[in-house]
């Protein structure tokens, strides 16, 4: 009744609209602390109603420790992850839910659409007791299209300790000094034969080439593209891009290792005009000496020599 009187019955009938248009994998710059539930879309502001009393449903993994979500595809989309948070132990029903609280226990690439027209989506459960939040994002490929869930589940007890993360630290992206605008930044993640698995780009324009700038871009678009790689600040299980020169580090599957190389544009040719004494021509590579005649802003006649040694 007072998530109804804060935001209206929609919520409790289309809550498959729940949605980030703009998300692109970063999540926490498009969902702020205790507005998770809603997905921070005003539509769904009930469903963020700090309460201790909302229903929950019971959940218990099988004999292997797993659980399977089941999510009706009211309208299927092509999926780069999903990804499955808990509640940390310690966590106090009816307190805001904040990203600090939640720890990623399952993430899940592009699943199959079942034939009854559901995701089907098997994960191992945490070890946890007593009242939760589980909490899922979906992401698609085919869009920066986010979608977000809260369930309020109760464990009945067994599932297994939350699985080594699968982000392990691979070393820093440290800043040592300001790039010029065009610098094109390249993210090149290897297995470990030495082959290439992924490369990401980003090319900064004004306003992002600071020290403590270009981290920041570069992380926003390796998290938002990349399958085997994050960049950010690890805090919970979740990886934020950080605006520092200093603090992001790169975050690669196990036995991946990485190499960022910089491509500074190249200053070209000054345009007449400006303070040089000389232009060369165009062309000037495939002039024969003895035999290439140019004629020269002065109007004379010049054959071309050879270079002296």
């Amino acid at each position: 009744a007072a998530a109804k009187a804060i935001g209206g019955s929609q919520a409790f009938y289309d809550w498959n609209g729940i949605n980030q248009a703009n998300a692109n994998g970063n999540h926490q710059a498009v969902v702020p602390d205790g507005k998770l539930c809603s997905g921070n879309n005003p539509t769904f502001r009930g469903l963020d109603v700090n309460r201790s009393d909302w229903q929950t449903t019971p959940i218990q993994p099988d004999a292997n420790g797993k659980f399977t979500f089941v999510f009706k595809a009211t309208a299927p989309h092509a999926t780069r992850d999903w990804r499955f948070f808990v509640t940390r132990e310690g966590w106090q029903p009816g307190s805001p839910l904040r990203w600090a609280d939640l720890q990623e226990f399952c993430t899940l690439g592009n699943t199959p659409l079942s034939a009854d027209g559901t995701y089907k989506l098997q994960c191992t459960l945490p070890q946890r007791t007593g009242q939760h939040v589980i909490y899922n994002t979906w992401q698609r490929s085919d869009s920066t299209e986010a979608f977000y869930t809260c369930m309020d589940v109760r464990f009945q007890g067994g599932g297994g300790a939350i699985p080594a993360p699968q982000w392990q630290d691979a070393g820093p992206v440290t800043a040592r000094g300001e790039l010029p605008v065009g610098t094109t930044l390249a993210l090149r993640v290897f297995n470990a034969n030495g082959n290439d698995v992924e490369r990401v780009e980003a090319t900064l324009a004004s306003g992002q080439t600071a020290a403590a700038q270009w981290p920041w871009v570069l992380a926003r678009k390796v998290n938002g593209s990349a399958q085997h790689a994050r960049v950010g600040v690890l805090s919970n299980g979740v990886i934020t891009p950080a605006a520092s020169a200093t603090d992001n580090r790169v975050y690669l599957k196990d036995g991946n290792r990485f190499q960022l190389d910089t491509q500074v544009p190249d200053p070209g040719t000054p345009s007449p005009g400006g303070d040089f004494d000389h232009v060369y021509p165009a062309g000037i590579g495939s002039y024969v000496p003895g035999q290439t005649v140019v004629k020269g802003s002065d109007g004379k006649l010049y054959a071309c020599r050879p270079f002296p040694e």
